[in-house]
């Protein structure tokens, strides 16, 4: 089986569990991507590792950003929608890429690819990326954080591929060990 089989089968299992469903980081984050990016209504908004797609509906309910949803697994038969890693080419080009608790669940060997290729794809990319381990690894019996670095790994590795516009690391006022990051060509 090779990792994009076996990250699939992942998230086809762990998408069974009706308390993975109950939070939706991307979600949370509408009103600071709209605050930090200045989007318009009627711009174009890639929900990347969109899960349920509860983040690109939030972005469409609150700003009339147009949503294309993409993911491994189309969990609520979102459209439109493209199935695929974040590591293979992306088709089109958007306004803005929504990228939250993703990046950090890709394979450390492919997460720069991943960051490359959306940003490539869009004028700018709004991030959530999660600095540690969670629950439901001990749950189906694999891994589903991968790349756990600290806030200062995320903000120097995107320098190297984009101009970071925002960082936060958001860690010591918050439970999770988490950062928010803007970052533009």
């Amino acid at each position: 089986m090779n990792v994009l089989e076996h990250e699939t089968e992942k998230y086809e299992q762990v998408w069974q569990i009706p308390q993975y469903h109950d939070c939706s980081h991307s979600e949370g984050w509408a009103d600071l991507f709209g605050e930090i990016t200045g989007c318009k209504e009627g711009e174009t908004v890639l929900d990347a590792g969109c899960g349920t797609g509860r983040g690109g509906q939030a972005l469409k309910e609150k700003f009339g950003l147009q949503p294309t949803y993409l993911d491994l697994v189309n969990v609520n038969d979102l459209k439109p929608f493209l199935q695929q890693s974040l590591w293979k080419p992306i088709p089109g080009f958007y306004d803005y890429v929504h990228c939250c608790d993703v990046l950090e669940h890709l394979p450390v060997e492919y997460t720069m690819l991943a960051i490359h290729n959306l940003l490539n794809q869009c004028r700018g990319m709004f991030l959530s990326i999660c600095f540690q381990d969670e629950a439901f690894s001990e749950i189906i019996g694999d891994k589903l954080h991968l790349t756990i670095m600290p806030f200062r790994w995320w903000r120097d590795s995107l320098r190297q591929i984009g101009n970071v516009v925002e960082a936060r690391d958001l860690s010591p006022a918050n439970r999770l060990k988490e950062g928010v990051f803007y970052v533009t060509n």
